[in-house]
C-alpha cells in the first residue's frame, strides 16, 4: 500500500522546530550515542552475546560459539565490508554491505557480490547452523534474499531440520539426498532451494514454519518457535522468552527482552520487575513506531525530547499522554490478535529453553509462569 501525500503540513513555530532539530542532529552524529550503529552495526553484538552466553548456537543447543570470533561484526567490518547504506534522509548509515568475491571460471574469472548483513542474519545463517566463515554467511543471507524469504525463520528452520534429521525424526529420503549437518553451506544452500520450489512433502512442510513442521514429523521440544514465529538470536533468560511470547508481533522489536535480561543479571530484578520493564518497552514501542521513530534511537528520542518534538510541530502531549497512548496502541493490536485466534493461555515454549544455559544461567519453567501470571494480572486479562 502507498500512500502518497500532495499538500504541505504548516509547521507553526519554524524558529522552534529548528532548534529541536539541531539537538536531534547534533546528538545523533556529534555524540556517541549512534557511533556503535554506523561503525560495526548490530553484528558488535555476537561476539558480545557469546561471552554472555547468549547467542544461540546450533539450534539453541548451546549459548556460545566456537567460531563467534570469525563471524563477529568486527570480522566482517575488517575484511568484508564495502559499504554503508541510510535509510532515507537519515545520517547514521547503519545498513552494512558485505563483499563476497568468487570465482565463476577456472581462467580467474571473478564476480563481486553485494550483500547486506545485521546481527540477526548472521545469528540465524551463522551460529545458529554452525556456520564457521563470513562467506558462507553471506552465501546463505543471499540466497534468502534471492528468493524473498525470511532468513530468521529460514535458519531457524534449517536448525530444527538437521536436528531432527540426527535424531532421526527424518531421513535422507525426506531431504531429496541432502545430508543436512552443521556447518555445511552448500547442503543448507540446496535445502533451501527445496524449500521455495517445496520439491517434495517434507520440503513443503518447511516451507510452512517449523511450528507446522514439528507437528507433522515432531520434535516440537527442539522447534524453536514462539507465538509459531520463529524467534531472533538471543539467548539471554526468561525476559527474552516472555516478552517474545507476549509481544504483539512476537518480535525482539516488539520489547527487547534480552536487553532487559541483561540488565537483570547486573541488577538481579526479579519477575515483577522484569515484567514490569517488558510492559513499558511493549508500550513505548508503539509511540515510537508511530512517530516513525528509528528503534535503534530510542536512546536518542528520550519522553522528553519526544515531548519536546510534537510542541514544536504544534502537538501538545506530557509524559502521562505518551503512557496512554501507548498502552491504547498496545491493546489495539491485541484486540486484533485475539480476533484472528491468538490465545495467549495456549502459548507453547519449546522445552529446549530450559535445557541450556543463558547469561541468566538456567531458565526454569516455574519462572516462565510466574512471569507470564504477572503480566496478564498487570494487563487486567
Amino acid at each position: 500500500m502507498v500512500i502518497s501525500g500532495t499538500e504541505d503540513v504548516e509547521v507553526p513555530d519554524p524558529k522552534r522546530y529548528r532548534e529541536i532539530y539541531n539537538k536531534i542532529y547534533k546528538t545523533v552524529v556529534k555524540t556517541d550515542a549512534m557511533a556503535k550503529y554506523h561503525d560495526i552495526g548490530t553484528p558488535i553484538n555476537i561476539n558480545v552475546l557469546s561471552q554472555l552466553k547468549g547467542l544461540p548456537t546450533r539450534n539453541f543447543k548451546e549459548s556460545s560459539f566456537e567460531a563467534a570470533e570469525q563471524i563477529s561484526g568486527e570480522a566482517f567490518a575488517d575484511g568484508y565490508l564495502f559499504r554503508r547504506v541510510s535509510c532515507a534522509h537519515c545520517p547514521i548509515g547503519c545498513i552494512h554491505i558485505g563483499m563476497l568475491k568468487t570465482s565463476f571460471s577456472r581462467e580467474h574469472e571473478y564476480e563481486i557480490r553485494k550483500i547486506s548483513y545485521d546481527f540477526e542474519l548472521i545469528y540465524a545463517l551463522g551460529s545458529n547452523l554452525g556456520v564457521s566463515t563470513p562467506e558462507g554467511v553471506l552465501e546463505l543471507i543471499e540466497a534468502c534474499e534471492r528468493h524473498g524469504i525470511d532468513a530468521i525463520s529460514t535458519g531457524v528452520v534449517l536448525a530444527w531440520a538437521t536436528e531432527a534429521l540426527d535424531r532421526g525424526l527424518i531421513t535422507t529420503e525426506d531431504t531429496l539426498g541432502i545430508s543436512l549437518q552443521w556447518n555445511d553451506v552448500e547442503g543448507y544452500m540446496k535445502a533451501i532451494e527445496n524449500i521455495v520450489k517445496k520439491q517434495n512433502e517434507f520440503y513443503s512442510a518447511l516451507a510452512e514454519g517449523v511450528e507446522a513442521a514439528s507437528e507433522k514429523y515432531g520434535g516440537g521440544d527442539f522447534a524453536i518457535a514462539l507465538g509459531k514465529n520463529e524467534v531472533p538470536g538471543y539467548q539471554t533468560g526468561p525476559a527474552s522468552i516472555v516478552g517474545l511470547t507476549v509481544g504483539v508481533r512476537h518480535s525482539h522489536l516488539d520489547n527487547a527482552g534480552y536487553s532487559i535480561d541483561q540488565k537483570a543479571a547486573k541488577k538481579n530484578l526479579g519477575p515483577e520487575e522484569m515484567v514490569e520493564a517488558i510492559i513499558k518497552e511493549d508500550d513505548s514501542r508503539g509511540v515510537y513506531n508511530s512517530l516513525v521513530c528509528c528503534l535503534f534511537a530510542r536512546g536518542v528520542y528520550t519522553t522528553e525530547t519526544i515531548i519536546e518534538a510534537l510542541a514544536s510541530v504544534g502537538i501538545e502531549k506530557n509524559e502521562e499522554d505518551l503512557e496512554l497512548l501507548g498502552r491504547k496502541i498496545f491493546d489495539e493490536k491485541y484486540r486484533f490478535k485475539r480476533r484472528e485466534g491468538f490465545d495467549l493461555k495456549a502459548a507453547r515454549i519449546p522445552h529446549r529453553f530450559y535445557e541450556t544455559v543463558t547469561t541468566m544461567g538456567m531458565v526454569d519453567p516455574e519462572t516462565i509462569e510466574t512471569m507470564m501470571e504477572i503480566y496478564r494480572k498487570r494487563r487486567g486479562w
